[in-house]
């Protein structure tokens, strides 16, 4: 049995293994960056850490029409990245069981994202995999823009 935080984008509600994030907050103020892909907001300082924030409705290809969001903080490999998501709504505990792999034929969402699906009474809930979501291009594009704002 795992724990995982349960939040949502557009229609879809997704999980993400609680270990994976670091903290959950409100966004304060996005400063765009000229010549990031539409799917990057910008980058938001996290007590004198400069975190880069996906817009992850955006690299879904998801429709989000919210009007209050939260990022979540994640550490993914060299530097943390922020997601902003529609709302963050609760922290489930998942048997194992419930969880199966990801169906090859999803819809909407690009597969290469998702790991698994959680049936939780009637409900299913998407379980991300954020390692994914970067490609190691955009990691390093992000690193050196990075590296070139706090000089």
């Amino acid at each position: 049995m795992k724990q995982y935080v349960i939040f949502n984008v557009g229609d879809f509600s997704f999980g993400v293994d609680i270990l994976e994030i670091v903290e959950i907050i409100k966004p304060s103020k996005i400063v765009k960056v000229p010549a990031m892909p539409q799917y990057v907001e910008g980058i938001i300082d996290v007590r004198g850490t400069s975190v880069p924030v996906y817009n992850l409705a955006k690299r879904l290809g998801i429709d989000s029409k919210a009007e209050t969001q939260k990022i979540m903080i994640v550490e993914l490999s060299k530097f943390p990245i922020g997601f902003l998501v529609d709302d963050v709504s609760e922290i489930l505990k998942i048997e194992d069981d419930k969880i199966e792999k990801a169906s090859e034929n999803i819809r909407g969402i690009k597969r290469k994202f998702i790991d698994s699906v959680a049936r939780v009474g009637d409900d299913m809930i998407i379980i991300l995999d954020l390692k994914n979501v970067l490609t190691i291009e955009e990691e390093n594009e992000i690193s050196d823009m990075l590296t070139e704002k706090n000089q």
